[in-house]
Parts: C-alpha cells; structure tokens; sequence
C-alpha cells in the first residue's frame, strides 16, 4: 500500500469468544504498488541456527525510489496488541532490498550484513505479525491493525491476523521469504510467501553515519585551538552552515571547513576558553551521501557530541608571563590564577595590571585578555584572576614585520572585588622613566635574521624598541606632551613628553627632526582606540598629562589614551614665502596628492601657490591624474586636471600659467591605480622665463643631450629620461625640459622617485629596518646623474636643476647618488632644523628637494626656502610641503 492510502485487505481474525470460533469474511484487496515486507526472520541466535539476528527485509517493487524516513516497522505476538516499534530512514530504489536487524540470541555463528536500519525486537522464531507503518507511532487496538498508515502486514504461524491467511510456521533455521524476489503481492501471506533458508539482502543504498570523531565524545583535557575532526561511513557532501559550534563560556563558533569527502576538519576561527564545554553539532539535512546511488541519502538524524576543554596546570603573575623579552617565556602554556585589575576595555578584550609589580623594570606587569567579544562581564576597576593560553599576537599575521603582543586567550576570567583603585601610571620621561632618545636597536648585529625576538639581548634602558616592550599593556603618563605630527586620518596623533626637553633636534616650528642615526624613539603614538583624540597641529599640548595603556600595532607602539585631552593651541601657521625680487627667477616643486577633476582641493592648492609660495615662475608639479583620476579607464589625458588647477590659480588672483607634461603609458607609472599619475611643468612667462618647446618627446621615446653650436639642447622638450628602463617600472619617469631665465638657459628635470612602500618599519622585529625601496631609487637616482653629466658633458656650466619628490632624505645614498659630485641638494644649505619637508608618524624629514649644478650655486645668487603649509596641519591639501628657490640670475657669462 502506497503512504497514506487504505487498501482493503482479506482479513483474517480468529476470535475466541466462549468457545465460539466467529471468521470474519475477506475484504477485497488491492496490491502495495512498491515498498513491502520481503523476509521475516525470528530464529537468530536460536539452537540449530546459523545466523546471530532476527532480521525483517523490505524489497521495492515499484517503478521509482521511495523515502521511507519516518516510517517503521512493528512486531506484534500472535495474539498480540502491544506493538514495538523499529524507526527507518533513508531512500530504497527499484529493486533494491533493506534489511533491518533485529535482537540478537545467545548462539549463531554469522552476523547479518551491514544493516539499513537496526532495531532491539525479539521476534518468535515461530508465530507472530510485522506490520510496515509509514510513520512511527505504535499500532494500536485490539482488532487487525490496518489503518491507512498501514503500507504492508504479514502474520506468520498461528497469528491472528494477516493479509487473507498466514504463512506456514516459521523455525530457528527458516525464514518467510515473499515469492519472485519480493516481486508478487497478491494480499494473501499464504500465497505470497515460501518458508525457506533464511537469506538477507541488503541491496539498499545505505544512509551516512558518523563513523568517529576527534575530540570523541566526553572528551576531557581538549586543546584551546583544537581542530574537530569527523569521519563518516561513507563519502558525503556536506553544504552551507551543516555544522554548528557551541561552547558554554566562548558561544558559538565559525570554523573553517577542510573538504572531505570522508574527513572532514573544522577549524574554528577562534579558540576555545580553558575549561569550558562545547557541543558539536551536525545538520542531517545538510549531509547527504556522495555516491551515485540517486536519490541521495541524509544522515539518519542530526548528530551531536560534546567534550571538555582542558584547565589551566600553572599559576603565574603577569611579570613572569612577560618576562624580560619581546617573545613571553610561557609562550603556548595554559596558565591560571593570574591576578589583576582591570585597567581599559577594547571591543574585543581587555587590560589588565599587577597591583602588586616586582622591582624589575624590563619586565610589564600588565597584560592584554584577547574576549573575542566585547568583555560585558567584566568592568574598569574589577580585581580578576584570569585563565588562559599565553599567545603572541602578531599584527598582520605570522609572515608580518610587526612584533608580537602578548595576550591571554581563550580565558576563564573570575571577579573578585570590584571598585578597586587602579595601578598608578609610570610615568614616561622626567620623573619617571625616561625614554632612549636616538637609538632603537642595536643589539642584532650577531642573529639571523636580525630580529629582536631572537637577538638574546634585553636592553630598554638603551634601546627604545625594547623601553616600549617592557611597558606594554600597561598604563603609563607622559606629562607636558607636545604634538610632533598632526593628527592623522586613523586618529593618530604622535608626541613627545617634557616640553620635548628630552627629544632630539626639534625643527623651528616645534617637531623633530631626523638624523642618519637618530630616528627619534622618544615619539609616542598617541591612539584613538579607546576614547578620541584632539585635532592637533605640530607645536600643540594639552591642559593635562596623556594617560593610557601602551599597545602595539601596525609598526608603532601606540598609547591607547584613557583620559580625555583638550587642545591648547601652539600658534603654528601656514608659512608664507617672502615675496621675489624683480630680478629673480623663483622654481619650485610641489607634489599635489593625486589631483584630478573630482577634488575639491583646486582651490585650496590655488591658495597655496598664490598667497604662500607667491606665484612662482616655475613649479614642479607632482601627482597630477589623468582627467577621470582614479576610476581604472584607458584615459591617461590629464589637460582636464592641469586646466583646472591654472583656472584655479587666476580664480585666486594669480598669473596665467601654462604646463608642460606627457602622458603615460595607461597604468605603467604607479601610484592610485586608474590615476596615471605624472610630473609636469607649472610656469609663467610674465617674468622672464620661456619655455623652449622641441617636438619628438612621447612617452616611450628616451630625451638625449645634443651637442649644438649653441651648446647643449635637449633632443625633445619636454622629453623623457629612459622611460622603458626597468628601474622606473611602477614608477614616474623623469621629465626634462629647456627653459630661458633672462636670457639664460636652464635644463629642468622634475622628478618623482618611487616611495618607501615596502621598508620595514622602524618599530618592526626586524632591526635595523631593511629598506628595500631603496633599491629602485637608487637606479633612478643614477640614471638622472647620468643624464645631467651628459649635459655638463657638453658644458661644464650648464645651469642644470633637478628637483621634485626624491622620497628620500638628505643624507640618503640615494640622494648621494643623485648629485653624484654635479649636483648639491639645497636642503644641505640649511640649518638641521630647518631640513624637513614631509611629517611622518612625528618624524619630520625630507622627501622634496631642490639640487642644482655646481655653476648655478657657485656664481649666482640662491636663496632656498621649504615652504610649511601641509605636513605640520591636520587640515592638509597635499601630505607634502611645497619648496621654493629664488634665483638671481644677474651679471654672470651665459652658458654657450
């Protein structure tokens, strides 16, 4: 009978009733369309038998797969109304068998098969009844059972109820086995069915189970970052969320799965906490059989297990967990019982301090508890003892430059008073400790790789990458902090303690500067993770002290601030180059910072070149974009761009100026990708200089020196100096081109050398910091050389100016190279504190420059003045100062 239809049967139901046999007549009958009872079995394990089971067989003599999940079989005695129930599930094709063991008995030598579903049911050996029920709810009544759920029934031997007649007896050696193969089903058991040597098929595709799993069930002493391995019966395809992850401290958990088809790992994201349970469980619906064996089967049922994480075996303080070095001595180790007060929280965490420190101060008594949520349990003040893994924490993944930070994870956190005082801050600097001033590291020199984390050596008295360390995650007070940088876009905003009495070279306008072995390890990073910081210029302090939690990110030490800080403005302001004398010619350099059509900075950088650099005659311009800037077209035509910034410059009431560029080869030089970013010439004719135009430049075509009568020229201006070099791949090429000053001829080279993309940074584990950007810069900076000794090749006197953003500083070998003994950066003309044109993490330094041939500085007047408007403000229009140099030209020999 098909799920869920009635199908009359002959019945036959022999009731005694005083002695009076009363047979009730056959009903018509009609036979099941597929699935039915194929064998019943009731003698295994008996005497005298082979087989160690009773077993009851369904055969499918229909035309299509049925599902037969939900649905069960059910054993009755003779004249039994009391009915045990065996579940199925899974799927049976046409002319498949599914065997279904049933109890065991004492004796047998042979198992069953592997069975599609197994039940408890002792079965007479001889008489009884099985019925096939497409759900699992025990018949009942007191009648022949056929209610519609009713799919097929058999009565064996003397039952009392069957489809028109019972089969004969059944013994411990035979079984009723249905005619044809399962093939006939006429409703009567008698006609249908053949006693005989018991034989199970199992012919079935079998549903997947769980065949083991890693951790095992009840599993105790679990790893934190345990992966969770399952082995199925079989191959199986498991889809979109068919796992779920719960822990009873931690939550759930995401994890990553490997793909099977037979083992499966979850990984998940994050670790367990120390003595927690956790529950796995696996989706039935979302697991289903690999074979070909169509239609898939499910798991039988979702399929959970648990185990126990393991508990902390040592105690330990924070100092001992720190240790004296940038990598914890108890690195990998489950510690429990570390006391501490908690001193800030984090979206993901939480601080907290020793009260208690030891005398030594290499190592921090203070310590970061990685919650992976926000840590609602816990509150600023609370005492807490903590259980946890010690980890090291590795900004930007293990193959990052960045040092590590010490953290528990995975904790156990318990509270154990609340309102307590917190640790009093250390003091960074006067009064307290007080940081190196020029060095960083130098204690690498003997280890390889040159690492801080395996140099063997621990000296933040002298090294200010290991001053930090020993202070980290504690709260420590930097008093009468003076920002060195602006604020930048991530909140940043870098400082030094004391009124910077105990800083290196401050600039004039209240930064510090950077010398070749002084990179000024007394700058700290003050950071908004926990509260915001102030907008500050350079020069700015605060009404109070900085209070925070020294923390460690992206190549910097940052101070998480705790304490809300005013400004007190320190009365910087944008600089205002003096304005030119009649008779002087003024040439600059400028990097605009990716200027294309959709800024809104036009204006502002009009302003600058206008009211503060005072319109020079000639500026280098850099990071002009082609006219749709960033979006990633083939436009590389930046007329827009240049056009905008002149109709920006008159708007402002300046000069009428006209440019000079060529346009690259789409996406070969660098910078935003879609830009096209190029140098070019910004110039004005009302004062004496002319632009000398030669056709031929292009951007693949290299510019020569020719040797005229006239003296040098250049093959085209503007041209290119070897643009298909590999030294300038990804990067700008350089752009020469002729002028004439008051009668006097000026080759100009505008520059823009690749960037520091890619250096270690200066608080990396890696010391002294590689910088690999270096390498190109080099070859460009020897290239430029070569091409200015072709000039002066020509004529020693040739009045030769290299300038633009050399993204190096002064004392670099880059800009050795450079000048090359032709060549002399104005920067080297100007008292150290005034050697700065770019603000970087508080560092002020020099990318921008002017240099220029050795008759230009030598025979003429040349007054050199970088420009401050940018780099010390928040409020930028470019990251880059500006730079002038003013020229006299008068009353020397022209060049021939």
């Amino acid at each position: 009978m098909r799920v869920g239809m009635f199908r009359s049967r002959f019945l036959t139901f022999v009731v005694f009733v005083a002695l009076v046999a009363a047979i009730l007549p056959p009903a018509a009958a009609a036979s099941s369309p597929d699935i039915v009872l194929s064998q019943i079995y009731g003698g295994g394990g008996n005497l005298g038998a082979t087989l160690t089971n009773d077993f009851i067989e369904l055969y499918n003599r229909g035309a299509s797969p049925v599902h037969v999940t939900g649905w069960s079989v059910q054993y009755a005695s003779t004249a039994g109304t009391t009915w045990q129930v065996t579940r199925l599930s899974g799927w049976i094709r046409p002319g498949r068998y599914y065997l279904i063991q049933e109890a065991a008995g004492a004796g047998g030598t042979t198992p069953l098969p592997t069975p599609h579903a197994a039940g408890s049911i002792a079965m007479s050996a001889t008489n009884g009844k099985v019925a096939l029920v497409n759900n699992a709810t025990a018949l009942t009544g007191t009648g022949c059972p056929f209610a519609p759920a009713v799919v097929d029934f058999v009565g064996y031997g003397t039952a009392n109820c069957s489809e028109t007649a019972a089969t004969p007896a059944l013994t411990n050696t035979t079984a009723a086995i249905r005619n044809e193969g399962g093939a006939v089903d006429t409703d009567n058991n008698s006609a249908d069915f053949t006693v005989g040597t018991p034989t199970p098929r199992a012919t079935a595709d079998y549903e997947p189970t769980v065949a083991s799993t890693s951790p095992a069930n009840g599993a105790t002493g679990v790893a934190v970052d345990a992966t969770i391995s399952i082995t199925f019966s079989e191959a199986v395809s498991a889809s979109d969320t068919w796992y779920g992850i719960t822990c009873t401290a931690s939550g759930a958990h995401a994890a990553t799965a490997s793909p099977g088809p037979t083992t499966y790992s979850l990984d998940p994201a994050a670790d367990f906490s120390v003595g927690e349970t956790c529950t796995v469980t696996l989706s039935a619906a979302l697991v289903t059989d690999a074979d070909l064996d169509d239609p898939p089967n499910n798991l039988p049922s979702d399929f959970s297990w648990s185990f126990s994480v393991a508990t902390p075996t040592t105690s330990a303080r924070i100092h001992e967990i720190q240790g004296a070095a940038h990598i914890s001595p108890l690195k990998d180790q489950l510690v429990g019982n570390v006391p501490g007060i908690v001193t800030a929280k984090l979206a993901n965490g939480f601080y907290m301090q020793d009260p208690s420190p030891d005398v030594d101060d290499a190592t921090s008594e203070a310590i970061f508890v990685f919650t992976r949520f926000a840590p609602s349990l816990v509150n600023i003040g609370d005492a807490v003892t903590v259980g946890g893994v010690v980890s090291e924490f590795r900004p930007g993944g293990d193959s990052s430059t960045n040092l590590t930070t010490t953290e528990l994870t995975s904790p156990s956190v318990t509270v154990t008073s609340t309102g307590n005082a917190l640790p009093a801050p250390t003091i960074i600097g006067t009064g307290g400790r007080v940081p190196p001033s020029m060095i960083i590291e130098d204690d690498t020199a003997n280890v390889n790789p040159k690492s801080v984390e395996t140099s063997g050596v621990f000296d933040p008295a002298s090294d200010g990458i290991d001053f930090y360390e020993s202070l980290e995650a504690m709260r420590v007070q930097v008093n009468d902090a003076v920002a060195v940088g602006p604020t930048n876009a991530f909140g940043e905003v870098p400082v030094v303690g004391d009124n910077s009495a105990n800083a290196g070279i401050d600039t004039v306008r209240g930064g510090v500067v950077i010398s070749t072995n002084d990179f000024n390890p007394e700058r700290i990073q003050l950071d908004d993770t926990i509260i915001a910081t102030p907008v500050v210029n350079v020069g700015d302090r605060f009404t109070t002290s900085v209070v925070g939690v020294m923390d460690y990110s992206f190549g910097n030490f940052k101070l998480n601030i705790t304490n809300a800080l005013t400004r007190v403005d320190g009365g910087i302001q944008r600089e205002v180059t003096r304005a030119p004398l009649d008779q002087e010619i003024v040439v600059g350099t400028y990097n605009v910072e990716n200027l294309d059509p959709s800024d809104g900075s036009f204006a502002r950088h009009a302003d600058l070149i206008v009211n503060h650099l005072r319109s020079p005659d000639l500026l280098a311009i850099e990071e002009i974009q082609d006219n749709d800037g960033a979006a990633n077209t083939s436009v590389t035509d930046a007329s827009v761009s240049w056009n905008m910034l002149i109709a920006a410059i008159q708007a402002a009431g300046g000069p009428v100026y006209e440019f000079r560029q060529i346009d690259p080869v789409d996406d070969q030089d660098g910078g935003e990708p879609g830009g096209n970013i190029r140098v070019g010439f910004l110039f004005r004719t009302d004062r004496g200089l002319e632009f000398i135009d030669r056709s031929g430049g292009d951007s693949t075509t290299p510019v020569t020196v020719v040797d005229s009568p006239s003296g040098p020229q250049l093959s085209a201006s503007p041209g290119r100096i070897d643009p298909n070099n590999s030294a300038f791949a990804n990067s700008r090429k350089p752009l020469a081109g002729e002028f004439r000053a008051r009668g006097k001829k000026l080759f100009v080279i505008a520059n823009h050398f690749s960037s520091k993309g890619g250096d270690q940074p200066l608080f990396g584990r890696f010391q002294p910091p590689v910088r690999s950007s270096e390498v190109p810069r080099h070859a460009q900076a020897q290239i430029v050389n070569d091409f200015v000794d072709d000039v002066l090749a020509v004529d020693p006197n040739a009045n030769v100016i290299v300038l633009g953003d050399i993204n190096d500083f002064e004392f670099s070998e880059t800009v050795g190279i450079l000048e090359g003994g032709v060549l002399t950066s104005l920067m080297d003309t100007l008292p150290k504190p005034e050697r700065y044109s770019y603000v970087f993490e508080g560092n002020s330094q020099v990318l921008d420059q002017i240099l220029v041939s050795g008759n230009l500085l030598n025979n003429f007047s040349v007054e050199y003045d970088p420009v401050h408007v940018n780099s010390e403000f928040a409020d930028q229009a470019s990251d880059h100062d500006p730079q002038v140099a003013r020229l006299d030209l008068r009353g020397r020999p022209k060049p021939k």
